[in-house]
């Protein structure tokens, strides 16, 4: 039987009201329902009696309530699946299956993280990696995320190099012989913003990165070029991308107050700020934070101090002297005060070579935190996602 009811059928079948009603064909010939009505009741007069307000059925959905989706509400089966590592996997191999122990709390956890990046969102999301020091990781971070979020989420994953001059994503990513920049892409956006454009053209545009599930459109590489890019261009690009990319981690420079730096945080849903743990590093940090927060202040708009209270904070290792514990442990707490969560982010060789970063050559502990904060960042956007969705979701995510 097809749920899809006209008018008529619809309301018939609609829930009964608790007030009487008169029938749609009142012909003196018809029917007539009688009523029972107590004698206490039929003393009372008329404008005493509470009136029910009026029901328009044809709004009133066939199903509700949601005790189907209560009883659906396991999202996945991360606790029911044999452990693949610790020595849980190893003394399952080794009885062949007859003695199979629960999933130890570290793998489950990290079962839940892959999931939460496995969220699907109403739209595109931006994820920003901002800092205004320059060596502390932006490029860094921005690859481990893209590499994160391009192999376990199994959406369209772009690391975007939003550098207004010449950025270092090219160098630190495979070109797979394409010399290709942001301003070859420019040179042809016209054609990309039209209904026929297609994703296999844009990606000539772009430098995919084979395993590691993601694609770069890389900054400026000309030393001969003397323009930048400004807000306009950041802009058109911008909602090209967002046509075919699910998920968006834009790379930016060290200027907080140019043109596509302004207009990236306009657009970004979730802010990631990398940073050490000494004093010129956090410090850059929270200047960039309290532009961001007066920005708010000033404008009206909540946008950016509602980005700051959200942002996930990035602790990289970086390199030269050491720096004391009670020291580190006060710009922890100057950092934590401001934003949602500290992730540290253990040193790799890999991510330190200053050349390319295969994520098939990075560690285990370096790829767990960037898991950890990749799910942090879903939540962040998903927070975002549920708050600003055009229309309610009963969707359970």
């Amino acid at each position: 039987m097809s749920t899809n009811w006209q008018g008529s059928e619809r309301k018939s079948r609609a829930p009964i009201s608790l007030t009487d009603q008169q029938p749609e064909d009142s012909t003196p010939g018809s029917a007539a329902v009688i009523h029972a009505v107590p004698v206490a009741q039929a003393t009372v007069e008329p404008q005493q009696q509470p009136v029910a307000a009026a029901v328009d059925h044809s709004e009133v959905p066939l199903v509700s309530g949601r005790r189907s989706a209560t009883v659906l509400r396991k999202e996945n089966v991360n606790d029911q699946l044999p452990p693949a590592t610790g020595w849980q996997a190893f003394l399952r191999a080794a009885s062949l299956g007859l003695i199979s122990p629960k999933v130890g709390a570290a793998e489950l956890a990290r079962r839940a993280d892959l999931s939460a990046i496995q969220r699907v969102y109403s739209r595109p999301m931006q994820i920003m990696v901002a800092q205004p020091l320059g060596g502390v990781g932006k490029t860094m971070c921005s690859i481990g995320l893209g590499s994160t979020f391009g192999i376990h989420s199994g959406q369209q994953t772009l690391v975007w190099d939003n550098n207004e001059m010449m950025g270092t994503a090219g160098v630190r990513t495979n070109a797979n012989d394409s010399i290709s920049t942001v301003w070859d892409l420019l040179n042809v956006l016209e054609s990309f913003e039209t209904v026929t454009a297609r994703k296999g053209e844009l990606s000539y545009y772009t430098r995919h990165q084979g395993n590691n599930q993601f694609s770069v459109l890389v900054a400026d590489e000309d030393a001969d070029r003397m323009k930048s890019i400004g807000a306009d261009e950041f802009n058109r690009i911008h909602t090209v991308v967002s046509r075919f990319y699910d998920t968006i981690i834009v790379d930016t420079g060290n200027n907080t107050r140019s043109a596509n730096w302004l207009a990236s945080i306009e657009v970004t849903d979730q802010l990631v700020i990398p940073t050490t743990l000494k004093r010129n590093s956090v410090v850059s940090a929270l200047r960039m934070i309290e532009q961001l927060e007066s920005m708010s202040e000033r404008i009206g708009n909540p946008h950016y101090k509602d980005l700051v209270a959200n942002a996930v904070v990035l602790v990289t290792q970086g390199g030269g002297a050491k720096v004391s514990a009670a020291e580190q442990a006060e710009l922890r707490e100057n950092l934590a005060s401001a934003v949602r969560i500290l992730i540290d982010i253990p040193y790799d060789g890999a991510l330190d070579t200053g050349s390319i970063i295969d994520w098939q050559l990075v560690a285990d502990p370096a790829r767990r935190a960037f898991e950890r904060a990749s799910a942090e960042i879903a939540a962040g956007l998903l927070a975002t996602d549920l708050k600003h969705a055009p229309s309610a979701t009963t969707t359970n995510r």
